[in-house]
């Protein structure tokens, strides 16, 4: 005869009495080994004893359901201690003591200006506003790299002890002790502590519940059956927020690539089974497998500057914990009719666990016996279930807020004099990349135009600076120099012109430097290489300083020789390709690859190959028109004549964390298109310049102005538009990183 589930539980008490009693398990269940803090949790044998008592008087009980009764909340610690280490003997992490840990080892660093991390950036990101204000359950991945590993520490550190006073959270943070003892299990040893943490949230447990639970959290092995443990659990959480430092699990951090999906589905499910809101963070210095319906925030280093006030020694548990009420304050949730109504919605501070929401018992739950039984077999198709389900039904955190966040939290709009920057693009796949990283839009009906201005404006913020988008009617010198003068009739603030967009490049200006596709090219000079007189002999450019373009003025030489500088270039290379990442994430176009960037030898010309009826080909010196506007593969061009770069092979053997690079030198300037190597290597060599481009003339005899522009062809006869978009995306990228660091205009 099989014993009764109550028999079960009272052996499980007596085997856990046993063996939190037996000094030979002192260490697993006390403190930490090596001494110190510690981080482990201690079993409470007395309380075991007591509880183990009531439920022998309970089951004696004639006439009493023992199933339905509910625990005495005085035996909570013994209960999620009980369902805890019904798995295993391994230790259970202090959630507490491992914060603490973190802010002692950050109280250490903090003196260190070299050495402490900062966390302003991550506070700031739009996506971190929209995941904490959100009104349904979401996921958001913070996103760093091997050098902003202790800014990622720091910051979770500082989420989870602002979310704790405010909601119901459960974290694992990455410190000494916590990981050198997940580096002696698997991945899913971090899903057993969160489920652990998660159980001592729940405010009341029916005795049907710990006998159920206590089986599964006893079979549970793999991380499919702790995800089924955790659904089980949030389900009886009204809200709960999840925060997860992977870099806990150090160089295996890669063992959880897939938990952002596993989320995300878990977010699924419950939308499906529950009100319960979910709310997770997950935190890597290592790129994770992305999904369309997480929010992302990229984290760049942060250098100190020099002269900067030193950071205060004190400690970061008495720093102002002030960063999510103040959010919540700005954008409170939907449903609030503003003023002291919209304050009230905002959760008061946290006493104790669980006493700022109505508690949930486990009256209702899913049996996790049967949800074993019933989604294990779909769970190894789940992600595609998931996807489908969510595409269809489920509205995602940033569709959720895209009617109202933006005005909740909108700034309030400049006057057209506090405009100090004019982004000017001549097509329009150039000013459609430029928008999308504004990170405010305003109606350009709040400005209008002065008299006589015919432009055409969008109006917004990057950063710390209020920008102006000016869409030109047409390529060339001329109607970039007609808009630029009207740009400064209708906000005459303007102090510097960015020309962002497209051009073309010299494949090789220096002969160890090469220049590939994708590439952003910065103005430190121009030349405008088509103004001069055409003698029978040659053409001879003018050279005095009338006729052609001046040099930058000295406040952009300045900041040019700055960032020139490795240490300043490489902060705004990373800035660009974390932007770069970001927009391509946000489906805009990604890097066509390296087999797309193709390179022949300048004098090989563009023109049918093997086609000896086409007799304007067959001539040395002529191509047809037809084969003007045709690619390469349609004429047969020789790939024999393509030349081998350098930089390919290293994009080849890492393309994942393939970057573009940033070069400085002159622009070659003209109102013609150059299609030739010949002409292009040529003019290069004489002039000094590095790319060729239309506009930024035009604009620079009105505006003092720097030219940003991602490089789509080689201003040869083989140029196409298969790289326009995406060099497109990458100068905007890099215009957004460049006014990140530009300096403010109270600071000029």
């Amino acid at each position: 005869m099989q014993p009764r589930s109550i028999d079960v539980l009272l052996l499980e008490f007596e085997r856990q009495i046993t063996a939190a009693s037996d000094p030979s398990q002192q260490n697993t269940f006390g403190p930490s080994p090596s001494g110190g803090t510690p981080v482990f949790e201690d079993q409470d044998c007395n309380l075991y004893r007591e509880l183990k008592d009531w439920f022998q008087s309970l089951s004696q009980c004639d006439g009493i359901e023992w199933e339905d009764a509910v625990v005495p909340p005085n035996f909570q610690k013994a209960v999620w201690q009980l369902l805890a280490f019904s798995n295993s003997s391994l230790p259970i992490i202090n959630s507490e003591h491992q914060r603490d840990r973190c802010r002692d080892i950050h109280d250490i660093r903090r003196p260190d200006g070299l050495a402490a991390s900062r966390t302003e950036d991550i506070w700031k990101a739009p996506d971190l506003r929209s995941w904490i204000t959100s009104p349904v359950s979401s996921s958001i991945v913070i996103q760093g790299n091997s050098q902003t590993i202790d800014s990622l520490e720091r910051f979770s550190f500082e989420i989870s002890r602002e979310l704790e006073e405010i909601y119901p959270t459960i974290w694992m943070l990455s410190e000494p002790y916590s990981r050198r003892f997940i580096s002696a299990h698997d991945e899913t040893e971090i899903l057993r502590q969160l489920a652990i943490q998660a159980l001592r949230q729940v405010s009341n447990f029916k005795c049907s519940f710990l006998v159920d639970s206590m089986n599964f959290f006893g079979a549970s092995t793999t991380k499919v059956d702790w995800f089924l443990v955790l659904k089980v659990i949030f389900e009886l959480i009204p809200k709960i927020c999840v925060v997860i430092d992977l870099n806990i699990l150090g160089a295996r951090i890669n063992q959880a690539n897939s938990w952002l999906d596993d989320f995300q589905l878990l977010i699924s499910q419950l939308s499906r089974s529950s009100s319960s809101k979910l709310s997770v963070m997950l935190l890597s210095s290592r790129l994770l497998a992305r999904n369309p319906h997480a929010l992302f925030v990229s984290v760049t280093p942060q250098l100190r500057p020099p002269h900067s006030t030193p950071f205060r020694k004190a400690s970061l548990q008495t720093a102002p914990s002030n960063h999510i009420r103040n959010i919540l304050t700005l954008a409170p949730p939907r449903g609030t009719n503003g003023g002291q109504a919209e304050l009230d919605a905002i959760p008061p501070l946290r006493q104790d666990r669980g006493d700022d929401l109505p508690s949930r018992t486990s009256t209702k739950y899913t049996s996790l016996s049967t949800l074993r039984n019933s989604e294990s077999p779909q769970y190894a198709s789940i992600r595609e279930a998931s996807n489908s389900d969510q595409q269809g039904n489920i509205e995602t955190p940033k569709e959720a807020l895209n009617n109202n966040l933006t005005e909740i939290i909108s700034p309030a709009p400049p006057h057209r004099d506090e405009i100090a920057i004019a982004v000017i693009c001549a097509l329009p796949l150039e000013a459609n990349a430029v928008l999308s990283v504004f990170d405010h839009h305003w109606d350009i009906q709040s400005f209008g135009n002065k008299e006589g201005d015919k432009n055409a404006y969008s109006v917004g913020k990057i950063g710390c600076h209020n920008v102006v988008l000016v869409h030109m009617p047409g390529m060339g010198r001329t109607p970039a120099a007609t808009v630029a003068t009207s740009c400064r009739t209708s906000f005459p603030g303007i102090i510097l012109a960015l020309v962002v967009g497209i051009c073309g490049a010299v494949p090789f200006y220096r002969p160890s430097t090469e220049i590939v596709l994708g590439d952003v090219v910065i103005s430190d000079r121009l030349v405008i290489y088509d103004f001069g007189r055409q003698f029978p002999d040659k053409f001879m450019r003018k050279e005095e300083m009338q006729d052609s373009a001046r040099k930058p003025p000295e406040l952009i030489r300045n900041f040019l020789s700055k960032i020139k500088v490795r240490m300043h270039r490489d902060i705004l290379r990373s800035k660009t390709g974390s932007h770069l990442e970001t927009l391509v994430r946000n489906g805009w176009p990604s890097y066509p690859g390296a087999t797309e960037d193709r390179l022949f030898e300048p004098l090989y010309r563009h023109k049918h190959q093997n086609q000896p009826e086409c007799t304007q080909c067959t001539a040395p010196e002529s191509m047809c028109d037809r084969a003007r506007i045709s690619t390469c593969d349609t004429l047969g061009c020789d790939v024999t004549q393509l030349v081998a770069r350098q930089r390919h092979s290293h994009i080849a053997s890492d393309s994942n964390n393939w970057l573009p690079e940033i070069h400085f030198g002159a622009y070659g300037s003209g109102d013609r298109v150059m299609k030739s190597g010949e002409h292009r290597d040529e003019i290069a060599e004489r002039e000094e310049i590095i790319a060729f481009e239309m506009e930024g003339a035009g604009v620079w005899e009105v505006f003092p102005c720097v030219i940003i522009k991602g490089v789509c062809d080689y201003a040869d006869s083989h140029k196409n538009k298969k790289w326009q978009d995406y060099a497109a995306v990458t100068a905007a990228a890099c215009l957004k990183g460049f006014l990140e660091i530009w300096p403010a205009r109270s600071a000029l």
